[in-house]
């Protein structure tokens, strides 16, 4: 059977720089299947996580604080989409290194190479053990619904207190800087800015994400973002993994001066939604109703009960129709 990838991902560079935590811990997070609650879930956090010590909360959310009282979050999850059956569960997949992309070696015979998010766990490790002061989260299931991040906001906001900014690691590509999640606005654009200036020149401010676990903070910390960790296909047994990628990344946000990235949202302030890409906010009115003229129609019947009559003669009060010495009479025709 023949496989062919949505994208042909090309290495972001020729080498992969040295990190605080070698790469190759990188290879051993995803040769784990690490469906959520799976053998391999737990392996990697009794191997890699629990060896820093962390404080785990009643959900089984993993935390280590670095500095008295940081206010930057790092967060990555622990599951995947890996598909483990009762009958014959894995807990490990073997994998192809070849020319700074890591993936599956048979995608025939397995289902995900798992750098959602295998790969912002190795970031975070990276940040932790460079010393970067934050509040390191590492959130269970949430591949099935952000259980673990939802959880955590809902029963311990207090956790948060003085966190002005959220960054998770969980984007694919080598480019965005996430400034919406489900349609609405995470972060603001200098923020977003700030950041992918940081990061590097290719980097730039996207409003089309859909959502990771900073997600859950939206409506309590001031800047939530997501950002791209040079993965590709995910969810798929095509997935791939840019090594060069990931490996300049963590030494680009080592060298940040974190004190200096601006928070300027309010988490409190009712913000204009995006839809397909568009920034309402910068939408008149007449621009949603020729855009969504469908959307628009049923909101007036729906739930402001106005009927068809009602709109013609709401529109014959404005636009004086000749048809002889009467106005346009309800039902009439209008082309």
């Amino acid at each position: 059977m023949a496989f062919m990838k949505k994208h042909d991902p090309v290495t972001a560079f020729d080498a992969i720089e040295a990190t605080p935590v070698s790469i190759d811990i990188l290879v051993e997070i995803l040769t784990y299947r690490r469906s959520a609650r799976s053998e391999g879930d737990e392996a990697l956090i009794d191997n890699l996580i629990m060896p820093l010590d962390p404080t785990v909360d009643a959900y089984g959310n993993l935390f280590v604080s670095i500095g008295k009282a940081p206010s930057v979050a790092f967060t990555a999850h622990t599951d995947t989409v890996h598909r483990d059956t009762a009958i014959n569960p894995r807990l490990t997949q073997t994998l192809s290194i070849e020319n700074g992309l890591i993936e599956l070696a048979d995608p025939g015979k397995g289902d995900v190479l798992g750098a959602d998010d295998g790969t912002g766990i190795w970031v975070l490790l990276n940040l932790i053990e460079a010393g970067v002061e934050g509040l390191y989260c590492f959130f269970r299931d949430e591949e099935i619904g952000r259980l673990g991040s939802e959880w955590s906001i809902k029963h311990e906001p207090e956790r948060y207190t003085g966190i002005d900014m959220m960054l998770s690691f969980d984007r694919m590509g080598t480019t965005d800087i996430i400034t919406h999640q489900m349609g609405d606005r995470c972060c603001s654009e200098l923020f977003a800015t700030h950041i992918a200036d940081a990061i590097d020149r290719q980097c730039e401010p996207d409003p089309t994400g859909s959502f990771t676990d900073s997600c859950s903070f939206m409506d309590t910390i001031s800047e939530c973002t997501n950002i791209c960790v040079g993965y590709y296909d995910q969810h798929s047994s095509l997935e791939s993994q840019d090594l060069t990628w990931v490996a300049y990344l963590v030494n680009r946000l080592i060298a940040m001066e974190w004190n200096a990235v601006p928070a300027e949202r309010d988490p409190t302030e009712v913000q204009m939604p995006m839809l397909d890409g568009y920034d309402m906010a910068d939408m008149d009115l007449s621009d949603i109703l020729y855009m969504y003229p469908d959307e628009a129609a049923y909101i007036l019947e729906t739930f402001m009960g106005m009927t068809q009559a009602d709109m013609v003669d709401a529109v014959s009060e404005l636009h004086t129709v000749e048809s002889g010495n009467a106005l346009l009479s309800p039902g009439a025709n209008l082309t």
